[in-house]
């Protein structure tokens, strides 16, 4: 048998979730490809969409499917938001919701620019407590509706999720962190004070030295891991304080994204890491 013939039949056999569906083209801020809103719910979230991108410049986009054909709703996400390119470019504030009707599936991706604006764990509180409960009762446009006004409220500082119940406190620097840095503070300081060593030149730096060297193995290693996610922390910070001017937290100085010339709508070369979070209801 030829081999064009067998590689058809193969092909033919293969199954269906190893075949990526379609992005579909990005036509405005909703693509509502599941139709699970109204004209008059879709044209008012749009506008609302349309009003946070001229206050803040970060781009938001809905898009709704019927189904993934097996594909992973994480990487489906993921391709849809960098084929779109939603977010201004070197800034990566866009922001892309997915919702997957007959998998009953929910997906927030957050471009590279808003990660730390809207976590992972903040992205998956709008999911839970805002969008599942009203899909669950069968109120699709209000789940929708909920979860995109949660996301703007997060990303402009007017939206707070429900604390539940277990929850930890987010922050820069955990709590743990905090008191493991301040105990290891306090103790070369105190002992350098009593040990008379503060007075004398190089003293301190002896006793922090002196200090280091003689914990055990394993804090040490916890010591050195604490420093480089510090480094780290540092590092993000300063990068995010240094995009506030320029879209991302300022106002509205939105040139990449938005409706074109031409009256098409488009992405604006923005960029997505992986960050956001996933739901089912």
């Amino acid at each position: 048998m030829p081999f064009m013939l067998w590689a058809c039949m193969a092909l033919a056999f293969l199954p269906a979730s190893v075949q990526a569906i379609e992005v579909p083209p990005l036509t405005g801020r909703i693509v509502d490809r599941a139709s699970l809103l109204s004209p008059e719910w879709l044209s008012s979230l749009s506008a609302e969409l349309a009003a946070h991108e001229d206050r803040t410049g970060n781009q938001i986009v809905l898009l709704s499917i019927p189904s993934l054909e097996g594909e992973s709703l994480e990487e489906y996400a993921h391709r849809v938001g960098t084929t779109w390119k939603l977010g201004r470019k070197g800034l990566d504030n866009g922001v892309l919701v997915l919702v997957v009707s007959r998998d009953r599936k929910i997906r927030i991706e957050v471009g590279y620019g808003l990660e730390g604006t809207l976590t992972d764990a903040k992205a998956a509180r709008i999911i839970r407590q805002e969008m599942v409960p009203k899909f669950r009762d069968g109120d699709h446009a209000g789940g929708i509706s909920a979860g995109l006004r949660a996301v703007m409220g997060t990303i402009e500082g007017t939206y707070a999720a429900k604390e539940e119940p277990g929850a930890t406190r987010e922050s820069g620097i955990g709590g743990a962190w905090e008191i493991f840095f301040v105990a290891v503070l306090a103790g070369i300081f105190a002992g350098a004070i009593i040990g008379g060593q503060w007075k004398k030149p190089g003293g301190l730096i002896g006793s922090v030295i002196a200090f280091v060297m003689s914990l055990p193995a394993g804090w040490l290693l916890a010591l050195i891991a604490a420093a480089i996610v510090l480094v780290a922390l540092l590092l993000l910070t300063a990068s995010h304080g240094r995009g506030r001017g320029d879209g991302v937290w300022g106002g509205p100085v939105w040139s990449g994204g938005g409706f074109s010339d031409s009256g098409g709508f488009s992405g604006g070369g923005g960029d997505f890491g992986g960050g956001g979070a996933s739901g089912q209801w």
